[in-house]
Parts: structure tokens; sequence; C-alpha cells
């Protein structure tokens, strides 16, 4: 029987904010992390808009899909607290300046995240709400950098120097879920999933293609479509550990929310079961591929 996380004490556990299990028997240089299915809502989020609308934004469930990875020999990371109110999956540079009072001192950079409204402090909920009704503090922003967006940046660079100092090579997955089609619809969004998977590589700037092939293939043999950069390429994370030419690979996995939740009662469907079993099934597979590459 597949093993749960509940079976393992996290190695760091910081209540709200994030918690790392670290491998169960054999490590592998393999790390996998869920930085946005954090449901714990911070007290001082101050939200104008109801928090129904932006549920949406969490990868509800995702953790819970990935839990059995320390039992692979895999490091595993899960964040605690919404992407909504700080994106460990976004740069520093990332802000909108414009929702701080008297601007933001730090360099800042407006990129396509930014500019939807998504950067690191989310600004926009969907075209009916935003997320203010005031400007934010430079503290608040400050205190929100400090005591959630760095310490799971801390604990992912713990993560992997510990792989690189014993190995000198490492595997990561980043992992993430994707609205369905009926529910893109409704958030009049147009990303929407053309299969059950799609894996990131940054077009293959992140991982060499025999590791993705290898992700890519274990979820086809367990009866998923899979896509590759499509719309979905990989952000910060992936861009941050991903460097193949010395060995590092990183590849972010989107799925399809439709097929283990129902999105709008925020529930898990009865296959969420057979869904996290058939991912054990494909972290096996990718267990096996890293111990071959390092035979």
């Amino acid at each position: 029987m597949s093993e749960t996380r509940s079976d393992f004490l996290p190695a760091v556990d910081v209540p709200g904010v994030l918690a790392r299990y670290d491998p169960a028997g054999e490590a592998l240089p393999l790390m996998l992390d869920s930085p946005h299915s954090g449901n714990v809502y911070p007290d001082d989020f101050g939200h104008a808009c109801p928090r129904s609308a932006i549920l949406w934004g969490e990868d509800a469930f995702v953790d819970e899909l990935f839990a059995h990875a320390p039992g692979h020999g895999a490091w595993f990371l899960a964040c605690r607290f919404p992407r909504t109110y700080i994106d460990p999956n976004r740069a520093l540079v990332d802000l909108d300046a414009g929702m701080i009072e008297g601007g933001w001192p730090d360099p800042v950079e407006v990129t396509e995240k930014t500019a939807r409204g998504i950067g690191l402090i989310w600004k926009r909920a969907d075209d009916t709400h935003e997320f203010y009704d005031r400007l934010l503090g430079p503290g608040e922003v400050r205190r929100r950098i400090d005591e959630y967006w760095r310490p799971y940046q801390e604990q992912m660079d713990h993560m992997a120097d510990a792989i690189q100092t014993r190995w000198g090579r490492r595997w990561h997955i980043n992992c993430h879920s994707m609205y369905s089609p009926a529910y893109a619809k409704q958030l009049n969004n147009p990303y929407a999933p053309s299969t059950d998977i799609i894996l990131g590589d940054r077009d293959g700037t992140t991982s060499g293609p025999d590791f993705t092939n290898a992700f890519s293939d274990a979820l086809k043999r367990q009866g998923l479509s899979v896509a590759i950069n499509d719309q979905f390429k990989g952000v910060e994370l992936v861009r941050r550990y991903g460097d193949p030419a010395n060995g590092c690979h990183s590849v972010q996995i989107e799925i399809d929310r439709g097929l283990y939740m129902d999105e709008w009662k925020m529930t898990r469907k009865p296959g969420f079961q057979a869904l996290r079993e058939t991912l054990d099934k494909v972290l096996a597979e990718l267990a096996d591929y890293v111990r071959s590459e390092i035979a």
C-alpha cells in the first residue's frame, strides 16, 4: 500500500507557513514542492473581496496528491499560506509598486504576471473583484516577504544544496494544478487545459529532454494525456532550480483540477484517491529513472 504523508514527520514544520518532509529510507537527488496548495489564511490578510472570490487561487489538495514523495526517496516541501497572500513562485521584483503606500524602495519589474494582477502579491481576484480597497503599507509587505516568502525560498535552497553537495546533480518537480475548461470559462480566462497534464520546462531551458520525456512517458503509461510547454511553461522556481547544462533538471507539472476535485465546492471528487495512486506509480518510475542516472 502507498504510504501517506501522515506516515512521515516533517523535518521542518512552521505552522501556517510551510512543512518540509525529508526522504524515508533510501534518499535520492529528487525534490518536489507544492508552492500554491496552502489554505491557512493569515489574520492580517485584510482583503476586501469575498473569500469565496479568491479560493480558486489555491492549488487545492495538490500537496496531498504528492504526499507519497518521501516514500520514494524524495524531499518534499509544502506551502501552508495561500499564494494570494504572497506567492512563493514569484520573484521579489514581480511586485506592483502601485499597490503600496508611498511606493516600494526596492527594484520592481512589470511582468506578464504583474500586469494580470497575479504577481508577488495579488491585486485582482477576477474581472469584478479587486483584492484590496486600500493601499498596502510597506511594513506589511516587508513582513509577508520576511515571514512567508523568504522561509519558503530558504527551505528550497536547503533541499537543493543538500542534494547538490551529495550527488552533484538534481531533479526537481514543481507541483501545480490548473482549472478545468468549464471553470476557466466561468472565470472568462483564456488559459484552459488541452490535456489532463501539462509539463513545463520553459521550452527546454530548465530540464534536459530525457527527464521531461521520461516524466511525460510515465504519465502516459498511466492513461493520462500530456502536453509539454502548452500555455504553462513554468515560472520562478523552475527557472531558479533548473540548470540542465550542470545536471540540474526542473519540470513543472499542472494537473487538470476536474480530474480530482469539484472546483465550485472545493471538495475532493471520488476520483481523488485513484489519481493519487496513479501519481504514486509515476513517482516510482521517476525514482527508478533517477537511480539509473546516478548508478
